[in-house]
């Protein structure tokens, strides 16, 4: 039986956002499935709402010492359903190439397949510059093409899409050659 300490310390603040992250994903795919303007305006305001999550709930868990197992791994989690679950659905309605939603999502369960397996050694990979980069690039892309008022903004949403892409393939390159770095070492002693 759990103690009321371990029960509670899976509601956490952090972990509701999280949660909450989830929560919005269905919501943003009817809006933007609607594709009117009006909506996919509100698809943008929820999906900045939930990028704001993303960045509120690591800062809160260390700051005010909330972190936990279950946040670990539901916080990633989260950012990676949100961000795939929208790109597929802006493919779909052909408002990103189907080929950088395939790249960014195949980046995404490749590189988290080998963080999980690794984490079953022991080992955790943190997240790098780069790959934090590429998250930040994808909220604030995304919500630019949400924003359909402003062919501009759409626009220039979709180039900060690529910039995602580019910094997607670096964290990638950079996650692997840590990963298996240490492998060829050992092999070579």
């Amino acid at each position: 039986m759990k103690s009321k300490d371990e029960t509670t310390s899976v509601w956490t603040l952090p972990n509701r956002l999280s949660l909450l992250r989830i929560l919005f994903i269905p919501v943003i795919i009817l809006l933007i499935a609607s594709q009117n303007d009006r909506y996919l305006l509100i698809s943008s305001l929820l999906f900045i709402t939930a990028g704001i999550t993303d960045g509120l709930d690591g800062l809160i868990a260390r700051k005010l010492s909330m972190t936990s197992r279950l946040g670990l791994y539901l916080d990633p989690i989260a950012d990676k359903l949100l961000i795939s679950c929208v790109l597929i659905t802006l493919s779909y309605y052909h408002m990103v190439p189907l080929w950088i939603t395939l790249v960014l999502v195949s980046r995404e369960i490749i590189i988290n397949g080998l963080r999980s397996f690794y984490a079953t050694e022991g080992v955790t990979i943190y997240p790098s510059f780069a790959g934090k980069l590429k998250t930040t690039l994808q909220i604030v892309g995304i919500s630019c093409i949400l924003f359909s008022s402003s062919v501009i903004i759409q626009k220039t949403g979709l180039i900060v899409i690529y910039g995602a892409l580019l910094c997607s393939i670096y964290s990638a390159l950079g996650y692997i050659s840590a990963i298996f770095s240490p492998v060829k070492e050992n092999q070579d002693k």
